[in-house]
């Protein structure tokens, strides 16, 4: 359940009328819940969230948290595999699913423009931005909030959109400011004081050509009209047929396993992780 009250002076929530109250489309919300529970692209993200935040040593028990977490697809993951995991986000109608999606979860009602979550400070291994950052104006204070955090030592972790040539109006509808390359990534997280950068890497790297002409031609339909847009929107978060989406989670499973053989060749993805680590002093 849900930490707190509505009344409760420490929760946060966004109203209807907030201009940042970015689930008031059903179409899109449903897209997305649908998608969330079987399509390949969150399939084979949250396994490669788990994999490599277990490369950083956190393993199972390891307390996580993460921010701006939705509607629970990656806490339900990681608390599935054994994780003590906590969720923050500002909608509470996507935390009523986070809450039936990782029972075991803690989850707070926070709308994280108002400052800080009422969280522990410092004492998480891991704090998770899963394609959170490219939505906002100053992703450095974010990151340096998340920072506070985590222990001495632990880690802020996170997915970003990848490659502005896959830039189309899906990114702007979906509210983002930019996709990162490695060199603004970099530069971006170089910017957070008190912590040094572990690693960015590039996944995703299969979905490339596909995205790029799916992308294309979407913007060269003309689209005008924002309902256009949402229909873009919901038919890019549509499941494939299952020959299809089985097809493409195997390939990007085995990409996966071929990433040091990749990471030689600059092959570039189309999305992007990171870790930071919190310094002991």
């Amino acid at each position: 359940m849900t930490t707190g009250s509505p009344d409760s002076s420490r929760i946060s929530e966004l109203r209807p009328d907030d201009a940042a109250f970015d689930i008031s489309d059903e179409a899109d919300v449903g897209a997305l819940l649908r998608a969330e529970e079987a399509h390949f692209w969150h399939r084979a993200r949250n396994s490669f969230i788990l994999r490599k935040i277990g490369a950083l040593g956190a393993g199972a028990g390891s307390r996580v948290l993460e921010l701006g977490c939705g509607a629970g697809c990656v806490s339900a993951a990681l608390a599935k595999a054994g994780y003590d995991v906590t969720g923050v986000d500002g909608h509470r109608p996507l935390l009523a699913v986070a809450c039936t999606r990782a029972p075991a979860a803690r989850f707070l009602c926070h709308d994280l423009r108002q400052g800080l979550p009422d969280a522990p400070r410092g004492a998480f291994d891991v704090v998770g931005l899963f394609d959170v950052i490219e939505h906002l104006d100053d992703p450095v204070q974010a990151l340096a909030d998340a920072l506070r955090f985590a222990k001495p030592g632990g880690y802020v972790v996170g997915t970003v959109p990848a490659l502005m040539a896959l830039w189309s109006s899906i990114d702007a509808h979906a509210g983002h400011k930019t996709r990162y390359s490695t060199r603004t990534l970099d530069a971006t997280l170089g910017n957070v004081s008190g912590a040094r950068v572990l690693e960015i890497a590039p996944f995703f790297r299969s979905l490339v050509p596909l995205l790029w002409a799916q992308r294309r031609w979407i913007d060269r339909s003309g689209r005008t009209d924002p309902r256009e847009h949402s229909a873009a929107a919901v038919s890019n978060m549509s499941i494939p047929p299952f020959p299809i989406n089985a097809s493409l989670l195997a390939i990007t499973k085995a990409e996966d396993a071929l990433a040091t053989l990749l990471r030689r060749m600059r092959i570039p993805g189309a999305s992007l992780w990171f870790a930071l680590q919190r310094l002991k002093s």
